[in-house]
């Protein structure tokens, strides 16, 4: 084991050391030797830094000389200098200098302050704004912004961020002005809330109460208009903007020019900033920075013209805008109204409207609210008779489809019609039950084709519209108007408003309605005869002359509906027009020609037979034909079969007295030709023989006239001409008597009763005096014939009822 280190300091003497042993000793030696030379090398250190410390000791006190020289020159100036001139003279610069440095600051802290306001302003402005706050409050605030903006801008070189700020404030300041508007526009604010909007504004614009007055009235204006420039629902539109109108009257007068002052008055009570609801806005944090806030501004007091409007001048204006606002109303009443068409609605509208008028009267009510009220019951009248006039001019679709159909006509399928008894094989929907069923069958025997009934279905839709109008003029007749026991309206206006409104106004209407149906019918009279003009230019227009005059007669029947006035007026359209005659006189010639050539050609058929048609049947003495021929027979079966073809409902009175002057035309014409044409003897026979005359003159060419046999061939020859001449005027005579009682028979079927029928002209009269000649008859035996036809046709008369 190793022995252990001598401590150096534990010895004694150098002799101790030696008493350990070698290896110890020479370890011991070491360390020492090692300790002698740190000792020398710090101690080399220790020198050199005691001599570096000398040197800046030394340097020191060299520098310390120098400044001393300094003081000693500088206190000797300071002695020279020491004098009490020079003294205030320091004072003052020095305290100016303490005044540079301190205006700075407060310069500083003033800009900050200003700006912070300034942003704090635009902050209360919104949040007032955007939660429907005070305008009078943001009014104020504004105020404050304008002029903090101002001091800011005032500043050698603003700061960028006050033209930025200066945009933003103006930005609210349109912001709070139509915020302004808006209480304005409201017809149901209170009488306060006005007053504060009107203050606010202004404070915001500067403005004196005439402005403001102008302003409100101008607001109001537009307010009117924009509801009945495109209202969503028009009866509100209408009622709300009576409401507005109404309301700036009483506005008007209730808040200037007084109440109005008051409120401006009060602005002049103390400054802006040390308004009470101003000191409250957290936003503008006033008690920090208010002590840095220039001084005119907080010392700033709003001084608005309270009293520079006048009373009278308020009423003026009033007045001046009531009659340019009412023009606007009504205007706008009139664009609103122009597309409704509902008569109700109008009522209604009508109703409401002259409700809110009269009850809006107060005492003080001048003579101009009477003109108001003329001003709207002559636009509502005017509107009312308008759409009036609209349903009857839509009688004209009933024409244009008339037209159409005609213009469109396809025969036998445009005028197709189910046979009365084909019913139970038609289809046809029975399941409404025996009212069903019993129309149709009456459109059967009336001969409604589905043509005729489209035209019937908008006549009805139109009787209906007209229906609906009367009914409409009747209720407005029915209105009570003088329920209201403390209606002051009777004083006010020159008749009582029941007078006006539940009276006057329905008859004016009535009238107006009454003038619209005539007007459409002429109209309807027009249109009708432009189809008469097509039907007269047709060769055959028969069925289309059936399909209008079915049309006629279903829309007059339609007619009593409407009252007799009105029904009264559509027959006299229907009279001034020929609409009718010529559908008749059409529907005439359609029936009649067909039978009249047969019977025609019939009657020239028998005139040529040997003998007369049912002489034996002939009685009396002489014997005279108590019978017609079958030629007038069978006239009258097709004659009746085309009248049963075109319709039995066509055969009124008038249609059979055109008819009958139609065949008593042409029958006259076609028998005045066959007895003024040559008589049978003067024809040649049907048998082969020769007249008498024809061979009167026959003889030889050159033979003699007194040769024997040539005498008694020819006087055997002239015998048998002569007997078979006699035989032929014979029969001539007889088939003239047949085709004279024929005559007379078609008299007795085809006279009228009116004047001036063809039946009794002088025509007629020269063909009885021809036949009566050619039949070698006398005037008791042409009175026989007549009588005899006259009874028979009593007894047949049944057979040919539509003629009846």
């Amino acid at each position: 084991m190793a022995a252990a280190p001598i401590d150096a300091k534990a010895l004694n003497s150098w002799e101790d050391a030696f008493q350990h042993p070698i290896p110890v000793v020479r370890r011991l030696e070491k360390r020492l030797r090692a300790d002698v030379e740190e000792n020398r090398e710090k101690l080399r250190t220790l020198v050199g830094s005691s001599y570096r410390d000398l040197l800046g000791t030394a340097g020191r006190i060299i520098e310390m000389d120098g400044q001393m020289s300094e003081v000693e020159v500088t206190l000797g100036d300071i002695g020279l200098k020491c004098n009490t001139r020079v003294l205030e003279t320091i004072s003052r610069n020095m305290e100016g200098l303490r005044r540079y440095h301190a205006s700075q600051v407060t310069e500083d802290y003033s800009f900050a302050s200003q700006l912070s306001v300034l942003q704090g302003c635009h902050a209360v402005i919104s949040r007032l704004l955007r939660y429907s706050g005070s305008s009078l409050l943001a009014a104020k605030v504004l105020v404050i912004a304008r002029l903090l903006h101002k001091a800011l801008a005032s500043s050698a070189s603003p700061a960028p961020v006050v033209d930025s700020l200066r945009d933003k404030l103006a930005a609210r300041r349109a912001k709070l002005l139509k915020y302004i508007d808006l209480t304005f526009a409201n017809p149901n604010l209170e009488k306060a809330a006005l007053v504060e909007g009107m203050h606010a504004f202004c404070l915001a614009t500067s403005s004196t109460p005439t402005d403001v007055l102008r302003h409100f009235h101008h607001v109001r204006s537009e307010a009117i208009s924009d509801k009945l420039r495109h209202p969503s629902n028009v009866q509100t539109a209408i009622t709300e903007s009576m409401k507005l109108f109404i309301s700036t009257l009483r506005d008007t007068q209730a808040i200037f020019p007084r109440r109005l002052g008051i409120a401006l008055e009060t602005s002049k009570a103390q400054p802006l900033l040390q308004d009470p609801s101003i000191l409250e806005l957290a936003e503008l944090q006033l008690d920090i920075h208010g002590r840095w806030i220039a001084e005119d501004i907080r010392q700033f007091t709003p001084r608005p013209r309270h009293d520079q409007l006048q009373r009278s001048d308020a009423e003026a204006m009033l007045r001046s805008w009531a009659i340019e606002a009412m023009k606007l109303f009504l205007s706008g009443l009139r664009h609103v109204l122009g597309p409704e068409k509902d008569l109700a609605t109008l009522v209604q509208i009508r109703r409401e409207l002259l409700r809110l008028w009269l009850s809006s009267l107060q005492p003080s009510s001048t003579s101009e609210a009477a003109d108001v009220l003329d001003n709207l019951r002559k636009v509502l009248i005017e509107r009312i008779a308008d759409a009036m006039r609209d349903q009857a001019k839509s009688l004209r679709v009933v024409s244009q489809t008339v037209s159409y159909t005609i213009s469109h006509w396809q025969a036998g399928v445009t005028d197709s019609k189910v046979n009365l008894w084909d019913l139970p094989t038609a289809t046809t929907d029975l399941g409404g039950g025996v009212v069903q069923a019993t129309q149709s069958i009456l459109d059967r025997c009336n001969g409604r084709s589905k043509a005729v009934h489209k035209v019937l279905g908008e006549f009805e839709e139109w009787v209906q519209s007209v229906l609906e109008a009367q009914a409409t003029i009747k209720k407005m007749g029915e209105m009570r108007w003088d329920e209201d026991p403390d209606d002051i309206a009777d004083e006010i206006l020159p008749e009582p408003p029941q007078v006006l409104l539940s009276n006057q106004d329905p008859r004016i209407l009535e009238t107006r309605l009454e003038d619209s149906v005539s007007e459409a019918f002429g109209q309807l009279r027009q249109d009708l005869s432009h189809v008469e003009q097509t039907l007269a230019d047709e060769q055959q227009g028969g069925e289309k002359a059936v399909f209008l005059l079915r049309v006629l007669r279903e829309l007059r029947q339609q007619m009593p509906r409407l009252g007799s006035a009105l029904a009264s007026s559509f027959s006299r359209s229907l009279q001034e027009s020929s609409v009718e005659a010529t559908c008749r006189r059409l529907l005439a010639v359609s029936v009649c020609d067909g039978p009249i050539d047969s019977f025609h050609q019939s009657v020239r058929q028998y005139l040529g037979q040997p003998h007369a048609p049912a002489k034996e049947l002939w009685e009396g003495n002489p014997a005279l034909p108590v019978q017609p021929s079958s030629a007038v027979f069978k006239f009258m079966r097709a004659l009746m079969a085309n009248m049963s073809h075109a319709g039995h409902d066509l055969w009124n009175p008038s249609t059979v007295h055109t008819l009958k002057l139609h065949l008593v035309n042409v029958r006259t014409a076609s028998l005045l030709e066959v007895a003024s044409s040559p008589t049978l003897e003067e024809t040649p026979l049907t048998n082969g023989d020769t007249q008498v005359e024809a061979h009167e003159d026959v003889r030889p060419e050159d033979g003699p006239l007194n040769d024997e046999d040539n005498g008694t061939e020819e006087s055997q020859q002239v015998g048998d001409v002569a007997s078979s001449a006699t035989d032929s005027a014979i029969r001539s005579q007889e088939s003239y008597l047949q085709l004279l009682f024929d005559l007379f028979y078609l008299h007795s079927a085809l006279q009228t009763k009116v004047e001036g029928s063809l039946a009794d002209t002088d025509q007629n009269e020269t063909i009885i005096a021809e036949l009566s000649t050619k039949g070698d008859i006398n005037k008791a035996a042409q009175q026989r014939l007549q009588k005899s036809a006259a009874d028979y046709w009593k007894k047949s008369y049944l057979l040919f009822a539509l003629l009846a």
